[in-house]
């Protein structure tokens, strides 16, 4: 609420530059004022390049957009050494260089900016920039100066007033008077966390061994051992510590907690091969694989572990992309016979993907001849020997693959899909009763198989071809009725000449709670604060909270998607489903929700595309979070790394261009709908684009020569990667769902 009301004030007081292209200053204030930073900067570019019409105004204008996309970069070069900087708007110029210097870790320079914009403050402003100047002495570690400046915040800012207190426990030595601060904390969301200052502050007051104490109180037990190594460095106090770290990770190996005391451990190097033993085996389950594979290398490598470590090893090698080691190290592995038959398959596998695939097809193969008593081996190795087959468009080959893994390993995992694929290459071939037994079949046999539905769909396909209209039609209206929320529901729908099922209408009122009103105005104050860590603890504790009812847990859902949060939003009301909550239409707005509708459409109708068929990719990529991050680094909406980021800024004739942008919706939308629609240039066929959009072109290119894939549906049960298969399909059956829910088109 602060920050939108300090920047409204900044825009309102900005006086309009004085023959400066009126018409795109006013249009990149109107931009600002309703949200869209990226495009006021983009607006004012061509005015900035005129270097004799670069006024103060325009350009504290300019830097104000700038900040509001978070490029902190320009903010600098537009407003550092400027000597007006602090004569306009009540030293907002200064405000945003502090921003600008906290955000680049510049902490003299946030301080010496933070001050001057204190100093210059309007009184709607000051509470704000008293908490930069506070986080700027905090880092710099001027803990008495940042307590004091905390606590003048906290008296301008009663919203947050108690986190303000919370931060300046943390940076008090005196135990008495951080009593005192304690017990005039009342905000519930700040006493759930008094431990945690507490246990804070006394590390900053040098209490090491108390701090390691509190830590260990809390379960942060990677702070608990890092900070009890730096308390004791006798070597008595060190060689304990050292035994009970490995002691640590060998009871809890495979958890967070043992890969942060591996951490720890570290820092006794060399370690010994035992000791790298215990690391390795914890972290080859819960990763890094890197550090995994060096420590049980070295430990091998040193005449310790076992068959199930050389095991683990040649799995850490696999997951760090290093798949002819892998291969190598899967090949050692000779007892016990079980092992070994794993081993044998995962060294084929290996081999496959280092790029040697007929030695990776020969150990395949040879795990049937030798090992074929080894379910958990040989099955596996017929499906990837099915794949292999399939990718050299040897489809026969590949049927009779997957069906002797169901005549001869019936109860494995593998096995219903496997007779699905074996169906669906019988149908691209034409043999519409083979497909049509075998897809009942999966149904009769696998009642539980994922793929059920999928084979009752098919089923009807295969029936309707071979001229059995009647009974085609009973079985997709079977289909659209047992699981309506599916794909193949809809595509069922489809083929009846119906429509998909879709909600009841439903308006969009939720139950009012005040303490999740007042909630969200701190979250809001917390925000333009830049106190990040304390808006996380507090949607934690609302999510925690909507689960007291069914309307808690739908209110709350709608209030963090009004915040950009819709992805926390959405796993809120699966809860409420499960607990009853109606399976109405604004229910499901809730678990398909649409933010950035405006921009999404604008730039949709851009680039010729279904406003739906974006919303519904969007929905699968991020669920609608402008902050998502996936681990490869793809940002945003649509999930667009920030080279290809850069490409499309490029194209798309960006004046400016910074990987930070990828996080702003309306970028991320012009460049990802850009994107797409190249993608639909090549493919005009929708499933195509869409497999190309997760896998890349290259795959496409190769599946599209496989027999049958000119239908389309074909085509989607053909694609060898079960993430993407699963992808195409589940973004046609959201785009339905956006279709009835906000009849985007």
């Amino acid at each position: 609420m602060i920050a939108l009301l300090s920047l409204s004030l900044a825009l309102m007081s900005a006086q309009a530059p004085r023959d400066t292209a009126p018409e795109a200053v006013a249009a990149a204030r109107a931009a600002l004022g309703t949200g869209q930073p990226w495009r006021a900067s983009r607006l004012l570019a061509p005015v900035l390049r005129d270097s004799s019409v670069r006024t103060p105004d325009l350009l504290l204008l300019a830097a104000e957009a700038a900040g509001g996309w978070d490029g902190w970069t320009e903010v600098a070069k537009l407003l550092d050494g400027a000597e007006w900087v602090d004569s306009l708007d009540g030293g907002r110029g200064r405000e945003l260089l502090a921003r600008a210097a906290l955000a680049r870790q510049a902490d003299s320079a946030a301080l010496a900016h933070a001050r001057r914009a204190v100093a210059d403050a309007w009184p709607v402003s000051r509470g704000i920039r008293l908490v930069l100047l506070a986080r700027a002495y905090d880092r710099l570690e001027a803990r008495d100066s940042a307590s004091a400046v905390y606590g003048r915040a906290a008296s301008e800012l009663p919203e947050i007033a108690d986190w303000l207190r919370f931060r300046k426990l943390a940076l008090t030595d005196d135990s008495a008077s951080r009593s005192a601060i304690a017990t005039a904390i009342t905000l519930v969301p700040a006493r759930d966390h008094l431990a945690l200052a507490e246990a804070q502050a006394r590390e900053r007051s040098g209490d090491l061994a108390g701090a390691a104490t509190a830590f260990a109180a809390l379960g942060a037990w990677g702070d608990a051992f890092r900070l009890r190594y730096a308390a004791d460095s006798s070597g008595a106090g060190r060689t304990a510590l050292r035994g009970e770290l490995a002691r640590f990770i060998a009871d809890r190996t495979g958890t967070a907690d043992a890969r942060a005391a591996a951490g720890v451990l570290d820092s006794f190097r060399p370690l010994t091969s035992h000791e790298e033993l215990i690391v390795g085996r914890s972290l080859a389950r819960s990763g890094p694989a890197s550090r995994a594979a060096a420590a049980l290398g070295r430990a091998l490598k040193a005449g310790e572990g076992t068959s199930a470590d050389r095991y683990a090893y040649a799995e850490a090698l696999f997951a760090a992309d290093r798949y002819t080691e892998a291969a190598a190290q899967f090949g050692l592995v000779r007892s016990p016979a079980a092992l070994a038959a794993s081993a044998a398959y995962a060294r084929g596998r290996a081999l496959v993907r280092a790029g040697k695939v007929s030695k990776g097809r020969t150990a395949l193969r040879s795990v049937l001849s030798r090992q074929a008593r080894y379910a958990e081996a040989a099955a596996p190795a017929l499906l990837l020997l099915a794949d292999l087959a399939t990718d050299e468009r040897r489809d026969a080959d590949a049927r009779d693959a997957l069906l002797s893994l169901v005549r001869r390993y019936p109860r494995h995992p593998y096995a219903g899909g496997a007779l699905f694929r074996a169906a669906v290459i019988a149908f691209a071939a034409g043999d519409m009763p083979a497909a049509a037994r075998e897809m009942d079949s999966l149904v009769r046999r696998y009642p539980g198989s994922g793929d059920v539905s999928a084979a009752r769909y098919w089923a009807a396909r295969a029936v309707a071809a071979q001229g059995d209209s009647a009974a085609a039609r009973e079985r997709w209206r079977d289909v659209a009725a047992r699981d309506p929320l599916s794909y193949y529901a809809a595509a069922a729908a489809e083929r009846l000449d119906t429509l998909p099922w879709a909600p009841p209408a439903a308006a969009d009122s939720f139950a009012r709670y005040p303490d999740l009103d007042s909630a969200l105005v701190r979250m809001e104050v917390l925000e333009a604060a830049g106190m990040d860590r304390e808006v996380r603890w507090e949607e934690d504790r609302l999510a925690r909270l909507a689960d007291s009812s069914v309307d808690r847990l739908l209110a709350t859902a709608a209030a963090l998607r009004a915040r950009g949060r819709a992805s926390r939003g959405v796993a809120l009301t699966w809860r409420a489903l499960d607990r009853g909550a109606p399976r109405d239409a604004r229910t499901f707005r809730l678990l398909f929700p649409l933010t950035s509708r405006a921009a999404l459409e604008d730039y949709a109708r851009d680039q010729h595309l279904d406003a739906s068929f974006v919303a519904a990719l969007v929905r699968q990529e991020s669920i609608f979070n402008a902050a998502a991050t996936s681990p490869a680094g793809a940002r945003g909406l649509m999930q667009i790394m920030p080279a290809v980021g850069r490409a499309l800024a490029r194209s798309a004739a960006f004046p400016l261009w910074d990987p930070v942008l990828l996080y702003q919706p309306d970028v991320n939308l012009e460049l990802g709908t850009r994107h797409l629609a190249e993608l639909v240039r090549r493919y005009p066929q929708p499933v195509r684009a869409l497999a190309a959009y997760n896998a890349g072109t290259t795959p496409v290119s190769l599946w599209s020569d496989k027999v049958g894939m000119a239908d389309e549906e074909l085509f989607a049960e053909r694609i060898p990667y079960r993430e993407t298969r699963d992808y195409v399909r589940i973004i046609q059956r959201n785009q339905e769902m956006y279709r009835a829910l906000y009849g985007l088109r």
